[in-house]
């Protein structure tokens, strides 16, 4: 898939907690600035609470602003439980089914309004959605890229080379990896952590993203421009305005 012809892209981690809507609303939020009409989407999300009456997942909030957009929460995060477990257990321990067909639609129907749109996962690539269906499976099933978030600490190698095994299995293109939340003086383990995986698994890193008090979407983005996929979106934009 090459990079003219992306219409879209999911943002999924290595873990949970590992910074998928930082990233995510960081791409967002650069893709806006740069005049691309940009969708986003959290298909499902689990949270102890619910967090406003317009949104209630926080991650979905956060998307929305980030690409500025009106889409009702309904049609952003088509699934949601209070609940923080995978979906496959917040739903049987709500009483309640998951409609995948409903996602689905949710989802033709943000590719179809806009330019590019940034689809943010929940967990790892393997979390159960049902009994028969993982969430890279519906990946696949959106015909998206994926873009890894993961981390340079200790068990990081694990975790990506499993998850990058995994979408590979599935037949999942990888854009690349983004390393999350480098120290601003990183031991030499963490410092060669993103070297070690890119030769294990001849995998890109995009880009290496220090750790920061206060993160912000235009911060995330500074760092997000200069990759390859980035740079390819706003300039096919840039040439279509000027045709």
């Amino acid at each position: 898939m090459s990079h003219g012809k992306m219409r879209g892209v999911f943002i999924t981690g290595i873990d949970t907690e590992i910074g998928k809507t930082e990233i995510a609303c960081g791409l967002a939020w650069y893709l806006r600035k740069n005049e691309i009409k940009i969708g986003v989407m959290k298909p499902f999300a689990t949270s102890s609470k619910i967090y406003s009456k317009y949104y209630k997942s926080q991650d979905t909030a956060k998307l929305a602003k980030a690409a500025g957009v009106g889409d009702t929460d309904e049609i952003l995060n088509p699934v949601f439980f209070p609940l923080a477990a995978s979906p496959l257990m917040a739903a049987e321990i709500s009483h309640k089914s998951i409609d995948l067909k409903k996602v689905i639609q949710k989802f033709k129907f943000l590719k179809k309004k806009y330019d590019f749109i940034v689809v943010e996962g929940i967990g790892g690539v393997m979390v159960p959605i049902t009994y028969k269906v993982s969430l890279l499976q519906v990946v696949r099933k959106m015909n998206l890229p994926i873009i890894i978030v993961s981390r340079p600490k200790l068990g990081s190698i694990n975790h990506t080379v499993m998850t990058i095994n995994a979408c590979r299995e599935f037949k999942v293109p990888i854009v690349g990896i983004i390393f999350n939340q480098m120290p601003i003086r990183p031991s030499i383990v963490e410092s060669m952590t993103p070297i070690y995986i890119e030769r294990l698994t001849k995998t890109k890193t995009l880009s290496v993203i220090p750790f920061m008090d206060n993160c912000s979407s235009k911060k995330i983005g500074s760092y997000l421009r200069d990759i390859e996929l980035i740079k390819s979106i706003t300039s096919s934009s840039k040439i279509k305005k000027v045709l």
